[in-house]
């Protein structure tokens, strides 16, 4: 092997070696700071979404001139939700 072969050779074992240690460095990084995390947020984001739920059936109630308070308001929120519950089991069912 050639002096330059060689010399190109070593620059692609240096290159690969920092590779391999960039990707070391994202993995602990990611074990570390990151995956402990993750139920924390993934419970957030939950929180966030029933809240916005909650919000879409009172607006919903709302815009249909049932008086906030009333027991036939109440009823509309726990239809609303039931409606809600079966449309998102019925695409569960059809995608899986």
């Amino acid at each position: 092997m050639s002096p330059k072969t060689r010399e190109i050779a070593g620059v692609y074992d240096h290159i690969e070696i920092a590779l391999w240690a960039i990707l070391f460095a994202f993995v602990m990084y990611f074990v570390v700071f990151v995956m402990p995390n993750v139920s924390e947020t993934q419970a957030q984001r939950e929180i966030s979404r029933v809240q916005e739920i909650a919000a879409e059936n009172a607006a919903f109630c709302e815009k249909l001139d049932i008086k906030r308070g009333t027991n036939k308001y109440s009823q509309c929120l726990l239809d609303i939700g039931q409606f809600r519950l079966n449309a998102e089991k019925r695409v569960l069912d059809f995608v899986y």
